[in-house]
């Protein structure tokens, strides 16, 4: 009989190992979020907007809401990964989050400005961390380029830069588009926005 007791605690640690593997939330397309009303979730996207707590994020083919307290250090282009429970929010649903993490800081993720323009769906209204070449500099703004000269943006900047015309750079700033004028421009607006020289 003492025997058995241990057998048992073995079998009932194994069962309990069991149960918290598939209890796991699940990993779902923001696309999907409406049917997993009242359940706990895993979303991933890039961070799209910021209001107080709420954050709004895409993952290329729907965007969905995170309601996440003290996540001051998220940032518009930030990759993240968020898990918690589907509810409502006004008259619609978000994710309350109990847990966000950051798979990717959007300063670490330098790009081209042709990749840029070949993709900028993905990144209007977001900070953006541009590598290009200075074309030319005016007062209050800068052409960045492509190394062909194929790709030229306008880039807002109220300060002097201290680079000469056709040195590499990195731009981190935010990327619009100007419906009126129907073009696209970067403007740097933020503390940790700015102008860099590119290191390999």
């Amino acid at each position: 009989m003492r025997k058995i007791y241990p057998l048992l605690a073995v079998i009932g640690i194994i069962f309990l190992y069991f149960i918290s593997i598939f209890s796991e939330p699940t990993e779902i397309e923001l696309k999907d979020l409406w049917k997993y009303e009242g359940k706990e979730v895993v979303v991933e996207g890039i961070v799209k907007n910021k209001a107080g707590d709420v954050i709004e994020i895409s993952d290329g083919n729907a965007t969905g809401k995170i309601y996440c307290e003290g996540c001051d250090e998220i940032e518009y282009g930030d990759q993240i990964k968020a898990r918690g429970k589907v509810g409502e929010y006004g008259e619609e649903l978000i994710i309350y989050a109990e847990k966000v993490d950051i798979l990717e800081k959007w300063k670490e993720n330098a790009i081209s400005l042709p990749y840029l323009a070949e993709n900028y769906e993905k990144y209007v209204g977001m900070n953006v961390n541009v590598t290009g070449y200075i074309y030319s500099k005016y007062t209050g703004y800068f052409y960045l380029s492509d190394e062909y000269m194929d790709y030229k943006i306008r880039v807002y900047y109220n300060e002097t830069i201290p680079f000469e015309k056709y040195e590499r750079v990195c731009v981190k700033a935010l990327f619009f588009y100007n419906p009126k004028n129907c073009n696209f421009y970067l403007k740097i607006c933020q503390p940790f926005h700015g102008v860099e020289c590119y290191d390999d």
